[in-house]
């Protein structure tokens, strides 16, 4: 049996940080995540809303924040403490749920639930150890949820990642970022969240 053998390079490569981005009809949020054989909202990182109608400044300036501060838990090769992994999801899913329920005050929603409702999605990920291009990578969405892109959507449809470095502006960031948000098409071709973006 082959075992996988984790070179300095290997370990590098498997390093990164996570921003979770979300448009919805009424604001934008970007939440900081950590990653423990899986991703969380994290405990300390930068989590942030306002108006959907934000500018590409304050998008960029801020998910720059939420990115530098996402943190990598893991050590290939090695299983996670169960008793940290634990009392780290409590404080996640607290942090978490005081997040939405911010936002359901902020924006008028009347039920946590709601507030995911109509949203466009973006997964943020940069391989800090590596190089200094972040992906974003459009979520598809759908009624009631998102889903990942199968083979025939990714052949009707534009390229769901968007490449940005973040040496970057802030300005662009922020316009790279409305740009992968407006590839989270919906069935029929719905584009709810980003009609400065839908000139053909």
């Amino acid at each position: 049996m082959n075992e996988l053998i984790y070179t300095p390079e290997r370990i590098r490569g498997l390093h990164r940080k996570s921003v979770l981005i979300a448009l919805s009809p009424k604001y934008i949020s970007l939440e900081s995540q950590e990653i423990w054989k899986g991703v969380y909202f994290s405990r300390t990182g930068w989590c942030v809303h306002a108006s959907k109608d934000a500018t590409a400044q304050w998008i960029g300036e801020n998910f720059r924040k939420a990115l530098l501060s996402s943190e990598y838990f893991n050590t290939p090769g090695r299983p996670l403490d169960k008793e940290d992994r634990i009392k780290m999801e409590e404080v996640s899913d607290k942090r978490r749920l005081d997040f939405c329920d911010e936002i359901m005050r902020t924006y008028g929603y009347k039920k946590r639930e709601k507030i995911g409702d109509r949203c466009d999605v973006v997964y943020a990920s940069w391989h800090d150890l590596v190089d200094d291009f972040v992906t974003l990578s459009a979520s598809k969405r759908q009624p009631g949820g998102h889903s990942a892109w199968g083979p025939m959507d990714k052949k009707k449809y534009a390229s769901t990642r968007v490449t940005v470095p973040l040496s970057a502006s802030d300005e662009e960031l922020g316009l790279a970022i409305r740009d992968a948000l407006s590839r989270c098409e919906a069935p029929g071709r719905q584009k709810i969240n980003s009609p400065a973006l839908l000139q053909s």
